[in-house]
């Protein structure tokens, strides 16, 4: 039995189906990227498998290794990601949303009775009717869910990567985006990102680092006693106000190198916070640091 398969309508459908999908990835990554980028991604994607399809010299592109690397660069078109870690993640997420779509598409096909009796497949049905099914499908359900989907998928971007590199010594930390850390030096003019001293305990010596589990509850006495002890760091107190304490002093120094989600930070200080952070991350930075 032949089939005859119309390029333009091809075209049309994979154009809209990776459209679809570029766009459920950019929504669950927060990236609010332009439409006219979801859609030249879409088109390119659409252009080269349409073109594989028919000149059997790009037929590599069709399956396998191909269409996997027909992907990412589809991706790297429409995120231009920065790093092989975001780049990674966007394929995953891409990949389990195309799953996900061709599912739902592949179940509006046997519960619509597309598929016959026999299970045939009925190609002058099944193209438009899935196509406009699917995308209603995940529309509908975004709107629905997107509370849900604020909670659990896009509020993890509320933390950042940090590496402090100091003295030879690099430490990665993990820290929360606070639109309430608004902390200035007053010296330097730098903005100040507030890190637990736990998490940058390496870059002070054994005695320090046992000095701070033996007065950790006198925040005043121990960074005294940093203050006088410590001599590689550049040290220096800024006061500061917070909910519960009008004046206080917080311990400040200069990093050598400080990198948030790869970008090198100049004009950031780091504060030493006495203590541990409750939520699982490591400091506390401002919106503002990440542009």
């Amino acid at each position: 039995m032949e089939v005859t398969i119309y390029g333009d309508i091809l075209f049309v459908i994979n154009f809209c189906m990776d459209f679809l999908i570029l766009w459920i990835t950019a929504v669950l990554e927060k990236n609010n990227i332009s439409y006219k980028r979801i859609f030249l991604g879409s088109f390119f994607l659409s252009f080269v498998y349409c073109s594989a399809l028919i000149f059997r010299t790009m037929s590599f592109f069709c399956h396998g290794v191909g269409g996997m690397l027909l992907f990412v660069l589809g991706i790297e078109i429409t995120f231009f990601p920065k790093t092989i870690k975001k780049l990674l993640q966007y394929f995953l997420i891409g990949n389990i949303t195309a799953f996900a779509v061709g599912g739902v598409a592949t179940a509006i096909f046997f519960a619509t009775g597309m598929a016959g009796n026999t299970m045939t497949w009925k190609t002058e049905h099944i193209s438009v009717k899935i196509l406009i099914a699917t995308i209603c499908f995940f529309y509908i359900l975004i709107k629905l869910y997107k509370n849900w989907i604020k909670m659990n998928i896009i509020n993890r971007k509320n933390y950042c990567t940090v590496l402090l590199k100091q003295k030879e010594i690099q430490i990665p930390l993990r820290m929360l985006i606070d639109t309430g850390n608004s902390l200035k030096d007053p010296f330097s003019g730098n903005d100040i990102a507030v890190a637990a001293f736990p998490a940058i305990k390496n870059l002070f010596s054994k005695e320090i680092q046992y000095y701070f589990f033996k007065e950790y509850q006198n925040q005043q006495i121990f960074y005294e006693y940093v203050l006088q002890n410590e001599k590689t760091l550049p040290l220096h107190f800024v006061p500061f106000s917070s909910l519960g304490k009008e004046n206080g002093l917080l311990l400040v120094f200069q990093p050598e190198i400080l990198e948030i989600e790869g970008n090198t930070k100049k004009n950031i200080s780091i504060g030493i916070y006495c203590g541990s952070f409750s939520g699982g991350y490591d400091g506390l930075v401002s919106p503002d640091m990440l542009k």
